[in-house]
This record gives structure tokens, sequence and C-alpha cells, in this order.
């Protein structure tokens, strides 16, 4: 069925918070060494601002990051988990434990953890193990899990109101569930998931295979040829909808943002390389990066990596950024103006092999 560009983009919710000082992020960083598995941080958005005028009027050297407010350790969590939040909750679902020379012991449980209280708790267990699960919603108010590839046939619906598990169709391919024959590996490879968007009602997918879509309305995948066009994903990994638009890192070595804009006959189309840097000198190495939606045309953009001295100087950036153009009717470039960044510093001992897992804005009276 082809598509009308006209249609509404009903489904993608956008990002509801209040003004003001009531936002808190909240930073999630893994670990591949030490005891823990993953510390959560919390910041909150005054505190950023804060930080930031002082780094600008030369006050000293970037702060400390807050102290984490929660530590897992590896013993008890799995390594590579999927994140997402709902109100006051974060949710941590899937993952894995990685032995040297042994297939990963993977994880289907839920574990929620309540901002208001600090308290951690197990939540719904899903249906299907995932191994560094892909998350994609908030979208007619669900969530919606996958494993790293189609082809494993886990793609799960989650309700926050009935706080219950749904599982969705499998993509129709030649592969089953079940462990695959070795002969056949590469198969599983070619439907790996490299970059996912959500479009409508639409969930999309890219593969080396080519670009898939699951329809949450109809519960049913839906036929690339029949849009009328190929659409390709041009970005990497995770994109945001705001106002209009798609941003997203259009690579992996590539550490600006670039808008995009999206028509059923044409795919994405790059509008606009937004030159949204690194804001600190301190990050030159193995960055890794994600953006965060904060509300109508704002976005920030969290980066961690190592300094140029030392691999044991680790630093965390927050670059707050507003577009204020919006993107209705003709096509519009969106204008982006830097809000404010800022830098911190993190303890050494604990960063030698350290990645960004997840940032979520949560609006927390403290």
């Amino acid at each position: 069925m082809k598509r009308s560009h006209s249609r509404m983009l009903s489904g993608i919710e956008p990002t509801k918070l209040p003004d003001g000082d009531g936002k808190y992020l909240y930073v999630v960083f893994n670990y591949t060494t030490g005891e823990f598995s993953y510390s959560l941080h919390r910041i909150s958005v005054a505190d950023l601002k804060l930080s930031s005028r002082r780094h600008r009027h030369g006050e000293g050297k970037p702060k400390k990051l807050p102290k984490p407010i929660l530590k897992l350790p590896y013993r008890r969590f799995p390594a590579s988990m999927g994140f997402f939040s709902i109100g006051s909750k974060i949710y941590m679902v899937g993952g894995g434990v990685f032995i040297s020379d042994v297939k990963p012991i993977v994880s289907r449980r839920c574990y929620v953890f309540d901002t208001c209280d600090n308290l951690l708790e197990d939540g719904p267990p899903m249906h299907h193990e995932k191994l560094r699960p892909i998350v994609l919603g908030p979208l007619n108010g669900k969530f919606y899990v996958l494993g790293e590839t189609l082809a494993s046939g886990d793609l799960e619906e989650f309700d926050p109101k009935a706080k219950s598990w749904t599982c969705l169709p499998c993509l129709p391919t030649d592969l089953q569930d079940e462990s695959v024959d070795p002969c056949f590996e590469y198969k599983r490879d070619d439907y790996e998931v490299h970059s996912y968007a959500i479009v409508e009602n639409v969930l999309l997918f890219s593969t080396r295979k080519g670009t898939y879509a699951f329809d949450v309305i109809s519960r049913k995948w839906e036929n690339p040829s029949s849009w009328g066009s190929v659409v390709k994903l041009p970005c990497c990994e995770q994109s945001i909808f705001l106002d209009g638009l798609w941003y997203a890192f259009p690579s992996a070595y590539r550490s600006d943002v670039t808008s995009y804009s999206f028509d059923w006959g044409k795919g994405f189309q790059e509008s606009q390389e937004l030159g949204v840097m690194r804001p600190s000198r301190h990050l030159k190495h193995e960055a890794s990066e994600i953006m965060v939606p904060m509300g109508e045309r704002t976005l920030v953009v969290v980066r961690a990596g190592f300094s140029h001295s030392s691999r044991r100087k680790c630093y965390v950036s927050f670059d707050m950024c507003r577009f204020t153009s919006k993107s209705s009717g003709k096509h519009r470039h969106p204008k982006v103006s830097r809000q404010y960044s800022t830098t911190y510093r993190m303890k050494g001992d604990l960063c030698e092999l350290l990645g960004l897992s997840a940032c979520l804005v949560i609006a927390l009276k403290m």
C-alpha cells in the first residue's frame, strides 16, 4: 500500500516535561572491567546551566560528575541491557553474561528503578531473552523492544498501564527462533539491525538485507516494495523525531548531528548538517554519544570519552541545543542555537573501559 505524504505523524509522541528546574538527567554508564556492570548518575538541568556559566567565565577545571545513585554488580546483573523510562521509573531489560569462549547467557528479565525513592525491584519479565536490546518508543503510549537481529523473531510490545509484554509476529524469513546451523549464521548477520526509526505508526529497521517495517496498528510486517520506493535509513542506530524532522548521527565515525526530512515516496532526505560538535577539548578518544529529547524543539547531546593525555581521565559533556525554526509546509532548514554546554570529569579508577549506555530525562519532584 503506497502511503500518502500528507498523512499525519500521529503516533510519535512529543516529550512533555515541565519548564524550570524540575528536570533531571539520569546517565547510565557500562563497564567492562571492575566489580560493577553499570553505574547510574543523576544530574539536575539547573546544575548543568550553573556549571556551564562557570565554565564560560573560566572558573577552574571541570567539576566532578555526581556520585552514582545506583551501582549494579556484574555478578548479579547482566551486561548489554536496554533502558527506557516511564514517569519516574527507569526500566532495564535483557542483556547477557559474557564468558570467554562460551556462548553468552542471555536474559529476559526486567528491572525497575524508582527514581523517587531510589528503590530497585523486579519488573515483568519479557517472553524472550534479548542480547543488546533495541528500544523504540513511546509510540501510542507503548514501548517496543527487539534483540539485535530481526532473525531472532523476538519483537515485543510493553504496555505500561497493563505492565505486561506482548509477543509480536516474526519477520517472515527462512530463519527460525531456535539455534541456527553454523552454515546459516551469515544469514543472521544479514538481519542484524544497524539503525532504526519511528515514522507514523511504523517501526523501521535497517539491515544488510534492506529496510523492514512493522506497523504497530495492523500488527503486520510490510513489504518495502509496496511503499513506492526503497527507503534507506541514512543514520547510525537511533534517530530522534522533533518538530517534523528526524535528528541522528550519520555514522559511527562522525560526531556531528544531521537533520532529515521524510517522505514515503522519497524516503529520508538530508536537511542540514547542524554542526553540533563536541563541546569539550577534553573529549579526544573513544567518545560514545547519545541524543536525548528534552521537550519541544530541544535536545541534549551527551558524550563520554577520554582525554588526550591519559586513558584514565574520563570526561562527560552535555550540549543543550534548541532548534528555532519549525519545519511545516514547504521544506525549511532548522536553525540551531547552543543554549549551554558543560563538562564533568569522572573518577579515574573506574574509567579504563567505559561506555555510555543511556541518558534518560525525568521530571522529578525532590
